[in-house]
């Protein structure tokens, strides 16, 4: 057993509740925590919480090409009294008994290459007889854009009597974003996941704010914190308008299966300009719409300073719509001919 597996153990102790006896023995499905795609479960551990329940926490990492989201499943046995406390699809039912799947999704809503998410499952010990390992339930490939507009600042050693994470997290962006988290793993000095913890919903960060955020990890493992690893942040989608600097905004609509970088309007060259990397290591294509604010309007796209005659553009009187094919790795591109809307 390796040193990420250390607090695994837990989950073959036994535990009373008054003359019953329960077991989480961790035996399941996957043994091999690997899914399609490089999407991997890693870091499995568990522990009882400061109300008694028991956690399962761990990784997903995707070392894949595409954003996906991921479900974690486990697999718990136990007496029909105890359906009341589980959210899950009963797949069997004989008697007293059950046997039954929970799921849940990581604190990430989309996962992004190159990147991880914690999840934490929490059960009621009350009836469940036994509790199966975790594994990736499902994965789903996930067209959407990574704005990648929130700057965390954070020292990842654990903090005060509390070992707590503190930092900061900071909107980049010219247009707000909201209901953000901050999310980390938490590990004890012998580098095993011991938590998965997440802060509130900070509901908006304007242009530009910067925040502080503290993270906590349960009271019962508070104590063996030592320091924190797969810090992330979780939002919703940005709204579609980018701020101008004389109040005014340009709407917009990108889709792209790639991440974008520090998109702004330059009032100077009537511009929107942003970095732009696909996904795909062959590289792809993203679709920009712009208002159409006149009928001979016409935009031109420049791409690391040349500009690019194989854009494919149409106008329909109401939009201008932009198919650009972006090579592999980063790119600087730039809109020219925008205007805003005041």
């Amino acid at each position: 057993m390796d040193k990420h597996g250390t607090m695994f153990l837990l989950l073959g102790l036994l535990f009373f509740t008054g003359a019953s006896t329960y077991c989480f023995s961790m035996h399941g499905p996957n043994s091999v925590y690997g899914f399609s795609d490089g999407i991997i479960l890693k870091d499995p551990a568990s522990f009882y919480d400061s109300n008694g329940k028991f956690n399962i926490v761990g990784v997903i990492d995707n070392n894949g090409e595409f954003p996906v989201e991921a479900t974690v499943g486990i697999n718990v046995t136990g007496t029909t009294d105890s359906l009341s406390t589980i959210s899950a699809d009963v797949s069997s039912n004989s008697g007293n008994s059950f046997s039954s799947t929970v799921t849940s999704p990581t604190y990430a809503r989309v996962i992004y290459p190159g990147t991880g998410a914690p999840f934490k499952i929490v059960l009621s010990p009350e009836s469940i007889k036994s509790v199966g390992q975790p594994f990736i339930y499902s994965v789903i490939r996930k067209e959407r854009v990574n704005y990648d507009v929130l700057e965390l600042n954070y020292s990842n050693m654990a903090f005060g009597s509390e070992r707590a994470l503190i930092g900061t997290v900071r909107n980049s962006a010219p247009f707000p974003v909201y209901n953000a988290t901050v999310f980390a793993s938490v590990h004890d000095s012998n580098q095993a996941q011991i938590d998965s913890a997440t802060t509130e919903v900070i509901p908006v960060l304007g242009p530009g704010q910067k925040v502080q955020f503290k993270l906590l990890p349960d009271k019962s493992i508070r104590s063996n914190a030592v320091y924190y690893s797969c810090a992330g942040v979780d939002l919703d989608a940005p709204i579609s308008t980018v701020a101008t600097p004389d109040g005014g905004f340009i709407p917009f609509d990108l889709q792209a299966i790639a991440k974008i970088i520090d998109l702004k309007y330059d009032d100077q060259s009537k511009s929107i300009v942003f970095g732009v990397d696909h996904y795909n290591p062959e590289g792809g294509f993203i679709t920009l719409k712009l208002p159409q604010i006149y009928d001979d309007q016409r935009l031109t796209v420049i791409m690391d300073g040349s500009p690019r005659e194989d854009v494919k553009m149409t106008l329909d009187g109401k939009t201008i719509k932009m198919d650009i094919f972006i090579p592999p790795n980063e790119h600087q591109i730039q809109v020219k001919g925008v205007y805003h809307v005041t």
